[in-house]
């Protein structure tokens, strides 16, 4: 930057984005590397040993509220390929629509199951501390039929192929390996602002995630020996959520959490406006700030990053206005050059994805001109709003999630929430 001799400022600003690129790269390029590597299975790695008979498993649904997407969930349950299962829904209440969702599609399913038995109830105590989606959990955790040695947990609006359980069960029996979970992938059906900026949003999540061994609720299942050693049934007695409050108890019992690339869901909702997309983002970072040691990191990143790019933007306005041309056009080249390379990225990493997602039978829509230009400009607007997402999670006292308002609040030194 020969031609910036004289302008220091522009040049140092030019450097820092620039320098900003660098471990993004390397970070993207290990979770191709490490996804890649998982779905094909490790060299050297022990296998895992299925036991036989079947490894007796439950799978814990926790509902409240019907989602478009819950019958699908029942059907694919339905369709599991794995012999040795009883499936737990714990509805928030008899009131709620969910309950005559989940009766009506275990009763017209009838015989054509997989499970070898579904049991319906609802919540049967509503304590002030935790989520009541980590109540729901409890209370199936501390009624598991004595011979279970897997527990699953699936989200409402996660639709699992058929191969989920059977594949979570055998991961799980690997030495060390204590929970395994996927995560998700969104493919907005019509592209929408809001939709777009869910997907670019979670396109860094899921590397993040997956480096700082995160674990997902949305397909996760846990072995109930290394659920009885970490305490996890005592950790979310006052937590937001159940999954991200998993990890550090796990670690600290000797148990290692493991990403299976194959469980990742796509899906295709689209219907979220911008704000409401904030607040979700907000929450998402919020259980990370509540309960996982590597939040620092999280809120670094998401400042950080936008920090960087509103100060350059702000220094080459200021530079053009003062007559610095040369100024100005560094900064905005290397502007440019940082989202270019932030959009080659998540092309990366959705192309991971896709491979990923492949031999379960999901497929993500083909790379395409205008899709990756649509992409380019709204990824401006997603940094924005993973910025005030990121503010909204670190200055938060209360947390709003399905209608109910919750309290943050520590108890025995650990961060939680109440109920209003």
């Amino acid at each position: 930057m020969t031609f910036l001799a004289g302008e220091p400022v522009a040049a140092a600003c030019a450097v820092v984005l620039l320098s900003l690129i660098v471990p993004q790269v390397l970070l993207t390029a290990w979770f191709a590397w490490h996804v890649r590597r998982r779905s094909r299975g490790l060299p050297g790695e022990e296998p895992a040993r299925p036991e036989s008979p079947p490894v007796p498993a439950e799978v814990v649904l926790c509902l409240r509220g019907a989602d478009d997407q819950l019958p699908d969930v029942f059907r694919c349950l339905a369709r599991q390929r794995y012999a040795a299962w009883r499936l737990r829904v714990i509805v928030d209440s008899p009131a709620d629509p969910a309950w005559r969702v989940a009766h009506d599609m275990v009763a017209g399913l009838g015989e054509n199951t997989t499970w070898s038995a579904a049991v319906i109830e609802p919540l049967a105590a509503r304590p002030d501390t935790g989520s009541l989606k980590c109540a729901s959990l409890r209370q199936a955790l501390l009624t598991l039929a004595p011979q279970t040695r897997v527990v699953a947990v699936i989200d409402a609006d996660a639709v699992p192929h058929d191969a989920w359980l059977a594949s979570m069960v055998e991961e799980c029996q690997r030495e060390g390996v204590g929970a395994v979970s996927g995560n998700r992938w969104y493919e907005p059906e019509a592209d929408s602002l809001a939709g777009t900026v869910r997907r670019l949003w979670n396109a860094g999540a899921i590397v993040q995630m997956t480096a700082f061994g995160i674990p997902w609720g949305g397909a996760l299942a846990v072995r109930r020996e290394a659920m009885e050693a970490s305490g996890w049934t005592d950790v979310i007695r006052a937590s937001l959520c159940e999954d991200t409050a998993l990890a550090a108890p796990l670690a600290r019992a000797g148990w290692r959490h493991r990403f299976v690339p194959g469980l990742i869901a796509v899906s295709d909702d689209d219907r979220i406006g911008t704000w409401s997309l904030t607040r979700w983002i907000s929450r998402q970072l919020l259980t990370a700030r509540l309960h996982h040691p590597l939040w620092p990191l999280v809120a670094m990143h998401g400042l950080a990053t936008s920090a960087a790019l509103v100060v350059a933007g702000g220094l080459a306005a200021l530079a053009a206005w003062q007559g610095r041309p040369q100024a100005a056009a560094a900064i905005l080249l290397a502007l440019a050059v940082y989202e270019l390379v932030c959009v080659g990225l998540v092309l990366v990493i959705e192309r991971t994805v896709a491979a990923a997602v492949a031999p379960v039978g999901r497929t993500l829509r083909p790379v395409s001109i205008p899709g990756l230009l649509w992409q380019a400009a709204v990824l401006p607007v997603t940094q924005a709003v993973y910025a005030v997402a990121t503010l909204m999670a670190l200055g938060a006292r209360s947390v709003e999630w399905r209608g109910v308002v919750y309290d943050i609040v520590r108890q025995a030194g650990r961060a939680g929430v109440r109920r209003r």
